[in-house]
């Protein structure tokens, strides 16, 4: 079981990775309405493999196939 300090913890990392979520989103949103050429292409696959990897990480939870098993069913 979490205690306080945990809890406080996770939340704030989850509030921060929306936060981070949110900024790249709007990076590309105003990357893609500005730039018109290659390298804007090149920026805009770059933030979304950092967003993609970011969701996986974070709220898909892809950690716990590969760990042990810390508690039992």
């Amino acid at each position: 079981m979490m205690d306080d300090a945990q809890k406080r913890t996770i939340l704030r990392v989850g509030a921060g990775v929306i936060i981070l979520l949110l900024a790249l989103t709007l990076a590309e949103y105003l990357i893609g309405s500005v730039v018109a050429i290659w390298w804007g292409a090149l920026a805009l696959m770059a933030i979304a493999i950092g967003k993609a990897y970011l969701v996986v990480r974070h709220y898909m939870h892809i950690g716990r196939l590969f760990a042990g098993d810390e508690e039992s069913h």
